[in-house]
């Protein structure tokens, strides 16, 4: 039952009724006075009242809460029903005779049983007549003593051995056996690596001539050409043939060697070419990396600066501006867009850049062919590369300079909103 009578934050009144709710021996709202009357009988047979004084101690705190329910939003108190019963003893056992002999003696009872299925045991009489069609004759065996016992574990032992010890072998030699065929297996494919290496050793090096793009590619083709025209005018001089012929025979070999000079240049053009490609568009990456920055706990989070997103997009204008399989209208978006970059500084570079944009967007909207448009775009290229490598426009290419910033005493460019004292 409820502890109080709550509704919300207020108490309820008290409601009129005919007859009390609760009885006078249990009213919770009961307080004991703190002097009461007491009546009694005196040894002559009189009876007297008496009063008495009672001493209460106060209450320093509220009653504890042994269990029940207690409802969230009135705060009324249901007590359990547990809390409210008077707790059973425990029983214990009696433990004074655990550890004695009589305790420890089991006294045997004799029952009797009745089973499911009914059996019974008939001895032959002469009165009686057994069907011993289903009797059988069993005999003993002859008597195995405990030495012929150990005599047969013996035998038997000696043959597990036998197996045993014939299996180890087997795979003794079954290991013996694959490790001569692994070696073998290695030597095969050792000379199948050496004949994989000099082949792609000899491709390699066929590369290096046909494609050269290092120094030493170009060292290695000067000195076999030198070694060649030595060995050919060495075979010259020795030859049985005239002075005329002689001198024939080396001008052409000197024809020859002009001829072979002029491919070596252009195989050197074509790898200064592809080596700049290769080397700016390393550069335009690695400017638009993110950050990479540690955190407390170590961990390396990427992080996009001003600077990466600035060069980023410089980095996505250059690359569409190198293409060439694009259309008209295409084209023309890219300049634009290349324009509108541009134009938020003024210097000699920018309008050099804003007036090719513009030349070539002229000769798009003539209807020019793309052969004719292919030094333009080179210069444009170029001019816009150029644009990208300088700090004032991409501040990321700091990184990049060889020579440090802050070398030149004035300023490449001047803004659009520069004073009006500067040349």
């Amino acid at each position: 039952m409820p502890s109080e009578n709550q509704e919300g934050d207020g108490f309820l009144p008290p409601i009129a009724t005919a007859e009390p709710a609760f009885p006078a021996y249990a009213d919770p709202s009961y307080v004991m006075p703190n002097e009461i009357s007491v009546s009694a009988q005196l040894d002559d047979g009189t009876k007297s009242t008496f009063n008495v004084t009672i001493e209460k101690l106060p209450q320093e705190a509220v009653k504890p809460y042994y269990g029940g329910y207690r409802h969230k939003h009135t705060g009324a108190t249901y007590h359990h029903s547990a809390a409210q019963t008077e707790r059973v003893a425990k029983v214990y056992k009696d433990v004074s005779n655990l550890r004695n002999r009589d305790t420890q003696t089991y006294s045997v009872i004799t029952k009797s049983t009745q089973l499911v299925r009914e059996a019974g045991t008939q001895m032959k009489r002469k009165d009686l007549h057994l069907d011993e069609s289903g009797n059988v004759s069993i005999e003993a065996k002859p008597y195995f003593s405990s030495n012929q016992l150990l005599e047969l574990q013996r035998q038997k032992t000696l043959t597990i051995q036998c197996y045993w010890r014939g299996y180890i072998a087997r795979k003794l030699a079954w290991a013996r056996r694959d490790q001569i065929y692994q070696a073998h297996l290695a030597r095969i494919k050792a000379k199948e690596d050496v004949v994989k290496e000099n082949s792609a050793k000899q491709k390699r090096e066929i590369e290096r001539r046909m494609n050269p793009k290092s120094v030493k590619d170009f060292e290695i083709l000067f000195n076999e050409l030198e070694t060649w025209r030595q060995t050919e005018h060495h075979k010259i001089r020795e030859s049985n043939e005239t002075d005329a012929n002689k001198k024939l025979l080396v001008a052409d070999l000197l024809a020859k060697e002009t001829k072979l000079l002029q491919t070596i240049d252009k195989l050197k053009a074509k790898a200064l070419k592809s080596g700049k490609e290769k080397r700016v568009s390393q550069m335009i990456q690695r400017m638009s990396e993110p950050k990479a920055w540690e955190q407390s706990d170590g961990i390396a989070i990427e992080v996009e600066t001003p600077y990466t997103t600035r060069a980023k997009e410089l980095a996505q204008l250059y690359t569409s501006l190198k293409t060439t399989l694009i259309s008209t209208d295409e084209r023309l978006d890219v300049l634009l867009n290349i324009k509108w970059t541009v134009n938020e500084f003024d210097c000699a570079l920018t309008r050099d850049i804003v007036e090719l944009i513009d030349r070539e967007a002229d000769l798009l909207n003539r209807g020019r062919g793309e052969s004719t448009l292919s030094g333009l775009r080179v210069r444009l290229n170029n001019l816009f590369l150029q644009f990208i490598e300088t700090p004032e426009f991409n501040p990321e290419a700091s990184r990049f300079l060889k020579v440090p910033n802050g070398y030149e005493v004035e300023p490449l460019f001047k803004t659009l909103a520069a004073p009006s004292n500067w040349n």
